[in-house]
């Protein structure tokens, strides 16, 4: 129990310091009067250092060194929190940014691998890759609600020692858990190989079926990574040309994540619905109307149900990606690292297509129309992949 706690804790602080990051540096550069552009740029350049150091480090992560990888991730962070304190002029973000991307892979792709092995005694073979996908998606998303929250009620400056303080946390958690699971180490650098084998006993699928699978997930993640990108880098901006409040900015920001972890939870017991289409429906019905609010509504009492309906769809495409990823018998190290390698690519050119049609319409809903059409397009492609006569045929 106590190594979940610690482990689990992690992805809050570090998706804390995450989400403190991009809601303070939109806020800034839109409250400066920056273009949608610059504005997505400061997402774009997060994603830019997160892409590439997930596709530099994805062959190197084991279950045995994932520790290791966090440990970084965490002390990265550290000196991030430190940057923006000390040199905090408007552009040097940026170079702040660069370094939370950097800092962020080196804990994402690692993590799961952990998660996964924490959970891997389950008798029944998706029982634990549905515990580590729910786990993991409630405590990121509740870290990412939260750090918004600490930049609406603290100075900036007293915020960035808050995530100081919950990079330092981190570290001192990884070294706990390395300690606690000493006497396990074996154990540990074997879980990995013995993965398939135990996979292989019962899975339900043919592997062909679980690639498939996952490659559904790589697209439906990334495709709703780019409504969650445009919401993250624009609904700041809407906020301050609508006049809203600065606190309830930050509410709904929080909103939405917080909504994000929850339906995850909710998901907890899952054993049917990521392989069928209705529930495909209902969360995309959900996500397109989401965004329509944001897109045309003006008074803040719609904005939060809008937050409600966006945070829905996207607990639903990050369990996917999770889940369809870690549920592969044999290659799931590739497919959770081919994840991190997506959101950053999308995180990267989603933020700047949105920010430039921002600018090439005048009209800050022109990014939330954008994912919505791309909302639209994930849902095609599960009609076309989760076709029930196929999936039954590979059981």
């Amino acid at each position: 129990m106590l190594i979940r706690i610690l482990a689990y804790f992690v992805p809050f602080a570090i998706n804390f310091l995450n989400g403190g990051f991009f809601f303070i540096s939109a806020k800034r550069f839109s409250e400066a009067g920056c273009s949608g552009v610059v504005v997505g740029s400061s997402v774009a350049s997060w994603g830019i250092a997160y892409c590439i150091t997930t596709s530099l480090i994805s062959r190197l992560v084991k279950t045995s060194n994932a520790l290791r990888w966090i440990l970084a991730g965490g002390v990265c962070l550290m000196a991030t929190s430190l940057g923006f304190i000390i040199f905090d002029a408007l552009y040097m973000q940026f170079v702040w940014m660069i370094t939370a991307g950097f800092g962020a892979a080196l804990f994402c792709t690692p993590f799961q691998i952990f998660a996964k092995s924490i959970e891997s005694g389950n008798k029944k073979e998706t029982s634990g890759t549905v515990k580590a996908t729910a786990f993991y998606t409630l405590t990121w998303s509740a870290g990412f609600a939260t750090g918004p929250l600490a930049f609406a009620r603290l100075s900036a400056r007293n915020g960035f020692y808050v995530t100081f303080a919950l990079a330092a946390m981190v570290t001192l958690s990884v070294i706990l858990l390395a300690l606690l699971r000493k006497p396990d180490s074996g154990k540990c650098e074997n879980a990995e190989a013995a993965l398939p084998e135990t996979a292989g006993k019962n899975q339900r699928f043919t592997t062909a079926t679980y690639t498939r699978l996952a490659i559904l997930g790589w697209i439906v993640g990334g495709l709703g990574t780019a409504m969650v990108c445009q919401f993250r880098a624009m609904w700041p901006k809407l906020g301050t040309e609508l006049d809203l409040p600065f606190y309830h900015v930050a509410y709904i920001t929080a909103l939405f994540s917080y909504v994000q972890g929850l339906t995850a939870l909710a998901l907890y017991r899952s054993k049917e619905w990521m392989f069928r289409r209705f529930p495909a429906l209902l969360m995309s019905i959900a996500g397109v109307a989401g965004l329509l609010i944001f897109t045309f509504a003006h008074s803040l009492m719609y904005f939060y149900p809008a937050a409600v309906l966006g945070g829905i769809y996207s607990g639903c495409i990050y369990f996917y990606l999770v889940y369809h990823s870690l549920a592969h018998p044999e290659k799931s190290s590739f497919f959770v690292a081919g994840n991190e390698i997506i959101v950053g690519v999308v995180s990267i050119s989603s933020t700047l297509i949105g920010g430039l049609l921002v600018d090439c319409f005048n009209f800050t809903g022109a990014a939330f129309v954008f994912a919505s059409l791309l909302v639209l397009i994930a849902f095609a492609t599960q009609l076309t992949m989760l076709v029930p006569e196929k999936l039954q045929e590979e059981i």
